[in-house]
């Protein structure tokens, strides 16, 4: 936000102090020559003449005492305008300050809001509301308010064009008017709330102090910047929220089905690392989880035997070909079953791409 550059007046001399200044030349011209000049020593000599002179000299210099005086109070009121201003413009720009911290620093959205206004009203205006669009619709409903009696969810929503609100959903640009307002007859600037070229809703402001001046206008804009940019913000934060946490049941699930799957499970990935062993699976290749799950079917070939090197060698023969496979592992010495029949088939994107394989386990004959 600019802040205006304030300066004292610079008026032009008056014409009273420069007939004084005139004067007062003049009388003490006049002063001199008649202490050096004879013959006007002798004309103005009288008694009479120096009292009349001597009167007018301190009327003169009253005058002039008097003129300096008032030129020293108008500039002092100045200062104390200027110093009123600059307080005020640093007061504008740590409400500011203290929002984008806020927004910096937090993706609740709500509470931004009311934060925004409460830190920037009190300095701005008697009211001010925030409307928010809802959702895909051509409705603006308040999200927040600031020096209004009327609770939040009792005000009424606003449809695009409609009042001041609706006007600047409509054009997308502030709208300055005198109107409305549970204190009647309010000045009022509503300025859009934006995130880049998208319209999110508006921040509308209301006092019967005045019209707002631009600097009040200047850091009404930068807020509905700084509200319109964590909006967005934090609308992304939830939705990936919402995500992951889609993401983490979805997760649960699987590993639920798969761990009480009355089948064994195996999965590796498309470098052929298992990513994936179930309990059954463990109980039919008579393995542990530590031995299968992180190591790769290159690996298992190497050092496992029997039916789990039998099932590494299917499964890269999968992953390498995109081919099912099926395959009689042999009947490991400890295992419960004579025999353990495997399923291999690919695991592909909806492009057909192999992104790795899965093989079930069953007891032959099962």
């Amino acid at each position: 936000m600019g802040a205006e550059k304030s300066r004292l007046p610079k008026k032009p001399v008056s014409a009273l102090s420069v007939i004084l200044l005139i004067l007062m030349a003049v009388i003490i011209l006049f002063l001199v020559l008649v202490q050096n000049v004879e013959s006007l020593k002798d004309y103005f000599g009288s008694t009479t003449f120096k009292i009349v002179f001597d009167a007018a000299l301190v009327l003169c210099l009253a005058l002039f005492a008097a003129y300096i005086f008032s030129r020293s109070m108008e500039y002092h009121r100045s200062l104390e305008e200027m110093v009123k201003k600059l307080e005020r413009g640093n007061a504008l720009l740590k409400a500011l300050n203290d929002i984008q911290a806020r927004a910096n620093s937090s993706l609740d959205a709500q509470g931004l809001l009311e934060e925004a206004l409460g830190a920037v009203m009190p300095l701005l205006s008697s009211i001010g509301n925030i409307y928010l669009l809802e959702g895909d619709t051509p409705f603006l409903a308040p999200r927040a308010s600031y020096g209004t009696m009327t609770p939040l969810e009792d005000m009424p929503s606003f449809a695009v064009g409609e009042g001041i609100v609706g006007r600047v959903a409509r054009t997308g640009t502030p709208i300055e008017d005198r109107g409305g307002g549970e204190g009647g007859g309010l000045f009022r600037y509503a300025v859009p709330i934006r995130a880049g070229n998208k319209f999110m809703g508006v921040l509308l402001a209301g006092t019967a102090a005045g019209p707002y001046d631009e600097e009040a206008k200047t850091l009404l804009d930068a807020v509905s910047d700084v509200l319109g940019n964590s909006l967005t913000n934090a609308k992304l934060y939830d939705l990936t929220r919402r995500a992951l946490d889609a993401t983490r049941r979805s997760q649960g699930y699987l590993e639920g089905f798969i761990n009480q799957a009355p089948m064994g499970i195996v999965l590796v990935d498309e470098k052929g690392s298992v990513m994936v062993a179930n309990r059954e699976a463990i109980s039919l290749l008579a393995s542990k989880h530590g031995e299968l799950l992180g190591r790769t079917v290159g690996d298992l070939q190497v050092v496992a035997e029997g039916g789990v090197r039998e099932l590494a060698r299917a499964l890269s023969t999968c992953v390498s070909s995109g081919q099912t496979v099926k395959v009689s592992l042999s009947a490991p010495a400890s295992g419960r079953y004579a025999a353990v029949n495997a399923d291999v088939f690919p695991l592909r994107r909806e492009k057909g791409e192999v992104i790795g394989a899965a093989a079930t386990l069953r007891p032959a004959g099962a």
